[in-house]
């Protein structure tokens, strides 16, 4: 048996050597055919394979410099860019009402997209690009401009008025100043824009009926979108914290005025009575009775410091 397998390994060995091995005395025209198409194809996957990655790589780094080096997009709104002036004149109502408030927010959130924010580069002399600067965007907008209003108080008119338009699902091309009352659009409206006009502006009439002041506007809108409010948790932590502190320098302040308590000892033989000058009295005259009451000396002379304890109790009681 043993003879018969080796017997047809030889034969197989042998059939294999001729048809693929030129190199061990086969003719080797399968063998010269076959090896140079392996050898291709693996170069061409390899080949492929470094050419996509190095294609992904370059799209992706243009892709992402383009995006942060081109200008934003125009904004769509219809209104057109708000100017400075409009601005002002806003921010110098006093006082400032929802209605303006909202206007407000309104144009700064048309003016956002605008404004140049991305990053500037500057090509090296080994030719890689470096970020140089900037774009100021808004904020570098309104501190050129001199916009009599805090950043701060202008970012928080400006969310709210990007969270209504996404309450009230707005089209992008309708600015929200058109929306509240007393402002109308400019020139009619195209067709398709018509009805979504009305049913906002009904939907936000509401809105500034029921909600009349700012943050209760604001809080109503963040709890239709889900959004947790953050400030009234760190305005709640911010007051809890400023109360502590009170409370401790209250606490101080009184341990400061707080007059100490003096105490007076007397010596009596081998015990010492120590209590205050009010107790004093009533002490003694507590410590003679149980002097009376009992033999002292003898029973209590190894209990010193417990009697002396005892006194202080009874004088404080």
């Amino acid at each position: 048996m043993k003879n018969i397998l080796r017997n047809a390994s030889d034969r197989t060995q042998s059939v294999f050597d001729a048809a693929y091995s030129p190199f061990r005395g086969g003719n080797g025209a399968i063998g010269l055919a076959f090896l140079p198409a392996v050898l291709g194809v693996t170069a061409t996957a390899f080949v492929g394979f470094l050419a996509t990655e190095t294609g992904a790589a370059i799209l992706g780094e243009l892709r992402r410099r383009v995006r942060l080096r081109a200008p934003h997009p125009e904004s769509p709104s219809l209104r057109g860019t708000p100017t400075a002036a409009e601005l002002k004149a806003d921010c110098t109502i006093s006082p400032r009402n929802l209605r303006v408030r909202l206007r407000l927010g309104s144009r700064l959130a048309d003016l956002g997209p605008t404004l140049d924010s991305g990053n500037h580069y500057r090509e090296s002399p080994t030719g890689a690009k470096r970020i140089q600067s900037r774009g100021r965007g808004l904020r570098g907008y309104l501190a050129d401009n001199r916009i009599p209003v805090s950043y701060s108080t202008l970012m928080r008119y400006r969310l709210l008025a990007l969270r209504l338009r996404q309450f009230l699902q707005l089209d992008p091309r309708l600015p929200l100043e058109w929306l509240l009352p007393g402002e109308a659009p400019e020139s009619p409206l195209p067709a398709d824009l018509q009805a979504p006009y009305s049913t906002a502006r009904r939907h936000l009439a509401h809105l500034l009926r029921d909600h009349w002041n700012f943050d209760r506007l604001r809080k109503h809108v963040d709890a239709k979108l889900g959004i947790p409010e953050l400030l009234t948790i760190r305005r709640t932590a911010r007051r809890s914290k400023e109360a502590a502190q009170i409370r401790r320098r209250l606490v101080r302040r009184r341990l400061a005025i707080q007059k100490p308590i003096h105490s007076q000892s007397v010596v009596l033989g081998d015990y010492t009575v120590t209590t205050s000058p009010p107790r004093l009295d009533a002490t003694m005259r507590a410590f003679a009775g149980f002097l009376r009451e009992r033999d002292l000396p003898r029973k209590l002379a190894a209990h010193r410091d417990r009697f002396a304890q005892w006194l202080v109790n009874a004088a404080g009681t």
